[in-house]
């Protein structure tokens, strides 16, 4: 009979599942808690994932953003050779080069004084010139007036005292 297959089917189905049920140790109770806790974790899960995947944002078109440009400026006279060796064609040499010129021939007037520099021609300076600026160009003149005048080591007028020795 038909229906007798159906019940033997249902009696040993019954029969599997409570033989999982015990090898598990789990209750009918247990089974709903694990059951929903199983769920709330995967909602979660898919939540996370949507926030990571920036589901339902606007993209960003990076495309369309302009450009910034890399600025760099220094000043020739308070340049240390590892400044002037971020240029292109000025070397670790050429830049030693051009502080010990600064050194040893005096600060740059102009940017046009770099010429002084062996290595260092009209072309490249052109190159560099959006690139530089002069602010040490003139040192503080001094006056020629007597009342102005520097003190030196040897005038007794402008040494401190000596203290006074403790008895």
């Amino acid at each position: 009979m038909p229906g007798d297959n159906a019940a033997t089917a249902t009696a040993a189905d019954d029969g599997v599942m409570d033989d999982l049920v015990a090898r598990l140790w789990l209750r009918q109770g247990d089974r709903l808690f694990v059951g929903g806790l199983a769920g709330v974790g995967l909602l979660l899960l898919a939540f996370y994932w949507g926030r990571l995947s920036a589901w339902g944002t606007a993209p960003i078109e990076i495309e369309h953003l302009p450009q910034a440009e890399y600025q760099y400026e220094i000043d020739i006279n308070r340049a240390t050779w590892v400044e002037w060796a971020q240029f292109n064609g000025i070397g670790e040499t050429l830049a030693k080069r051009i502080v010990e010129e600064r050194q040893t021939g005096g600060i740059f007037e102009t940017v046009d004084d770099l010429l002084r520099v062996r290595g260092l021609g009209q072309r490249r300076i052109e190159e560099m010139r959006p690139y530089l600026r002069v602010e040490w160009a003139r040192a503080p003149q001094r006056s020629a007036e007597p009342s102005e005048r520097e003190p030196s080591d040897d005038d007794p007028e402008e040494t401190s005292p000596a203290p006074a020795s403790v008895p």
